[in-house]
């Protein structure tokens, strides 16, 4: 009997309506008897749309995919406000939203570009003393939370047929399109809920690599996974890499930082100080990422001696999932 291939990266699944993030991961870990799973950035269940998630040593890929802004599509409806900010929640407000001129709405809407501040939602992950804030918000307790700032970096209104407005986002690690649905209402001075919410990009992961749901658990075997993997090479293209011979991924695999001056220029990239690389080697595929830093604190950064560059994770790839095998 041959061996199984292993299976490291990451596989993005169009999330459907009514299902928890969680609930993705542990089906796939059932499905297709993964060791290691976890997904990047949550949806909440009634969100759909792009959800990354890394398989065995594509975990430890999280820290560096976790700050690309993300992309969505939303649907507001005008004139409630709910518990929740989505059409899950209690009504807890009704206004009259008739007044409402949809030239207004697209002016309004300019008015959230830029850096914001939002209070995060009670029906959130945010902890409060190391409590998730919707745990205590199940049971009708609110605590107050710290504002934090976001940033929308474009908003555009895509149509309307009120009291439904339908506008794109792109924003932030960390911007709550609830608590921003919300806050457009309020501004429009008739309040707002979410009617649907879809996620069209997250870092540089988008619907086009998606699989969906339907598909995803039509597959049978850990090979059909194969021609939706993005490997762990390909899930970081921006930055600088560089490929080791034998002995430098023998040094880098025993955790050993290299100094650049060791290294032949002709093959290094340019970077900045401070900045990630990744190491990967023909055979293998990704081996490590690594950080630039400064030696010494009186070495100049122009000094190539003074430069080093320090495994910050090193990847051992199955023995039976050569890098080529994928994309």
């Amino acid at each position: 009997m041959g061996m199984k291939r292993g299976i490291d990266g990451i596989l993005i699944v169009d999330k459907p309506e009514g299902i928890t993030s969680l609930d993705v991961v542990r089906e796939m870990k059932h499905r297709f008897g993964l060791k290691k799973a976890g997904h990047i950035g949550t949806l909440d269940p009634f969100a759909t749309g792009v959800l990354p998630i890394v398989v065995n040593e594509g975990t430890k890929l999280v820290p560096f995919l976790e700050d690309g802004p993300k992309e969505y599509e939303v649907t507001l409806k005008l004139g409630e406000e709910t518990t929740t900010d989505d059409w899950t929640g209690q009504v807890v407000t009704k206004q009259e939203w008739k007044e409402v001129r949809p030239e207004t709405v697209e002016l309004l809407l300019q008015t959230f570009l830029g850096k914001i501040h939002q209070i995060p939602p009670m029906f959130s992950a945010v902890k409060v003393q190391g409590i998730p804030l919707y745990r205590l918000a199940r049971k009708g307790i609110e605590v107050e939370r710290k504002q934090r700032e976001v940033e929308i970096y474009k908003i555009q209104l895509e149509g309307m047929d009120l009291p439904l407005v339908r506008f794109s986002v792109c924003c932030s690690k960390g911007t709550y399109i609830r608590t921003l649905g919300r806050d457009i209402g309020r501004k429009a001075g008739c309040g707002a809920h979410l009617l649907r919410l879809r996620r069209t990009r997250s870092g540089p992961f988008t619907a086009d690599q998606a699989i969906s749901w339907e598909g995803m658990t039509d597959l049978t075997g850990l090979d059909a996974l194969f021609p939706w993997l993005i490997s762990l090479n390909a899930a970081l293209p921006s930055l600088p890499e560089f490929i080791g011979d034998e002995p430098l991924v023998k040094k880098v695999r025993l955790g050993r930082e290299m100094i650049v001056q060791d290294l032949s220029p002709k093959d290094l990239p340019a970077f900045k100080k401070g900045e990630w690389l990744k190491m990967s080697s023909p055979r293998e595929g990704l081996v490590a990422i690594l950080k630039s830093e400064v030696k010494g604190a009186d070495l100049p950064w122009t000094d190539p001696g003074a430069v080093a560059l320090r495994p910050l994770r090193v990847f051992h790839p199955q023995e039976h999932s050569p890098a080529e095998d994928y994309v």
